[in-house]
């Protein structure tokens, strides 16, 4: 262990503070599971349907290519998968995948991931767990092609708080198809964190690349160095031009001395790195769905400030732009953060969103959505704008009531009705008068070109608990637009337009163990979730 890391440790001792509510981690869901049997969806840049970001995807990979190499499929996080397979009138046959028995030890937080050309030039799906385990599993049997443990995973954090343990990988991964290299982040310890690892591994067998890992207990920030024990790695990891980013926050209770912090690595050569955390106390950035990106570094949101109030604000309830390796370039706070920070309403708790819509001004944005329930559209040129720390902010509108009411990874796709959003919602969605949907759910928002653009809510559909994060599918970019989610371990499909049920398996026909904020993915006319143990799917016949 490194004299900073002991120097960390000992001050982290007198700085642990009480548990409070924050963007806590836990709970599990589903009920009972196995399924699957092939492919996964292209990443190359993101455009496409949701005109999303023009950036190449996590990996360069091909036009075509079916990959899922990401949290959410592409830089933009828009959720969006193009399957030709799955049209209306199939989706409506889709069945549990009997033969794919995708098993594997530990508990899944993190989405699963596809490449299509993987090792032994086959099709694999890859599952990390908290218990710092990775697997490769074949896309058709679901057997494990490798296994790889990164280390020894803590059974508890060294702070005051805290409730998943063991604490190893949480966040996804993010694979680069070009170098065949897996990059991860992982709680390294025993009874306490002692280092936070970002490795990168071959996709091939699990080896550990030249030069990794690196641990971000060697990362400062203005004089301000990464105490391992008090953070926690959830949000999912991003590669963009290269550069591998890597986003902290801390445990669930908002305890001890944790900031937010956003590390950035050349993957070329790793030596050169940087990072940037926030100013004060807390700030994390939680979400699950990761950093957003337009090709210029990444979005990040972060969360409420801990401790003392202020009247100054420092880097709480922001939307921030990182570049290179560790700059900010830009940023957006609402003039309500004061009272956010003070509510633990924290913006930090749902990852945004790239996307572009012709027609709008302007008509590239940022969706961000806060916890409290505030979906704000962004212009993602000028987050701050010209005049005020508002000045960017074009649009406010109101998804759900409460300062609880949304912790979620959303989606964005496209028809010919228009550009929508999709979220989840844990209690207070605001849905159209006769839909019979309240609470948890998930809310659709259209939104029309203008300047400033118009959202509406178009359609709420019911989710049981846990709330998790759902995608979107269209056969060509735009036709049949279904989205897809779990809701208590079942596999839900919708129309894009109307919210009106095309899918719903049986109550027999579940998914055990499907972590809150969790999505599915959609590869090869089939839809694939990641639940504690095991990986489930369901495919048209």
């Amino acid at each position: 262990m490194n004299s900073r890391l002991l120097i960390a440790l000992s001050l982290l001792s007198f700085v642990t503070g009480a548990c409070g509510s924050s963007a806590s981690p836990g709970g599990t869901a589903g009920t009972t599971g196995s399924a699957g049997a092939t492919g996964a969806a292209g990443t190359t840049g993101t455009a496409g349907s949701t005109g999303t970001a023009g950036a190449t995807g996590a990996a360069g990979a091909p036009s075509g290519n079916q990959s899922v190499l990401e949290r959410n499929k592409n830089p933009s996080r828009d959720g969006h998968f193009v399957q030709p397979a799955l049209t209306k009138t199939a989706a409506a046959t889709m069945s549990r995948n009997t033969g794919f028995a995708a098993s594997f030890a530990g508990n899944m937080w993190a989405s699963p991931l596809y490449m299509e050309n993987g090792p032994g030039g086959t099709g694999a799906f890859f599952a990390v767990t908290t218990g710092n385990d990775v697997y490769a599993l074949d896309e058709t049997t679901g057997a494990v092609k490798w296994m790889r443990n990164i280390g020894s995973s803590p059974t508890a954090n060294g702070v005051s708080c805290g409730n998943i343990h063991p604490l190893g990988i949480l966040g996804t991964p993010v694979i680069d198809a070009g170098t065949r290299t897996m990059y991860l982040s992982g709680a390294i310890g025993t009874t306490s964190i002692s280092e936070h690892e970002i490795h990168a591994l071959s996709v091939d067998d699990g080896t550990e690349r030249a030069g990794w890992p690196i641990g971000a207990s060697t990362f400062t920030s203005g004089g301000l160095a990464f105490m391992p024990p008090p953070h926690n790695q959830r949000s999912a990891l991003s590669l963009v031009g290269g550069t591998l980013y890597v986003a902290y926050g801390g445990h669930v209770g908002d305890s001890g001395a944790y900031h937010g912090w956003v590390i950035g690595i050349n993957t070329q050569n790793p030596t050169t790195r940087g990072a940037w955390a926030t100013g004060g106390q807390g700030e994390g950035i939680w979400h699950s769905g990761g950093m957003a990106s337009d090709g210029n570094g990444v979005f990040a949101v972060t969360g409420n400030r801990t401790g003392s109030s202020s009247s100054t604000h420092q880097d709480s309830e922001q939307v921030v732009r990182i570049t290179g390796t560790g700059t900010r370039a830009d940023l957006f706070y609402p003039t309500t953060w004061q009272g956010m920070d003070q509510a633990d309403a924290d913006f930090g708790s749902v990852n945004p969103l790239y996307v572009e819509l012709p027609g709008a001004t302007p008509s590239k944005l940022v969706v961000a959505i806060a916890k409290d329930g505030h979906m704000y559209l962004l212009d993602a040129a000028a987050l701050r704008g010209t005049s005020t720390a508002a000045g960017g902010q074009k649009v406010d509108f109101m998804v759900a009531n409460g300062n609880m009411a949304i912790h979620t990874a959303p989606a964005s796709y496209r028809t010919a009705m228009g550009l929508y959003v999709v979220l989840s919602t844990t209690t207070g969605a605001i849905c159209p008068s006769g839909s019979g949907v309240s609470g948890r759910a998930v809310v659709s928002v259209r939104i029309a070109p203008g300047n400033p653009p118009t959202p509406t809510v178009a359609w709420c559909a019911a989710m049981s608990s846990p709330t998790t994060g759902p995608i979107a599918t269209t056969t060509d970019g735009q036709a049949n637009a279904i989205v897809w989610y779990m809701s208590g371990g079942r596999l839900m499909g919708v129309d894009g337009d109307t919210g009106a049920s095309i899918y719903a398996s049986a109550n027999n026909d579940t998914c055990s163990g499907i972590r809150q904020w969790s999505s599915p993915i959609a590869v090869k006319g089939r839809i694939v979730a990641g639940g504690d143990t095991h990986l489930c799917s369901w495919s048209v016949p």
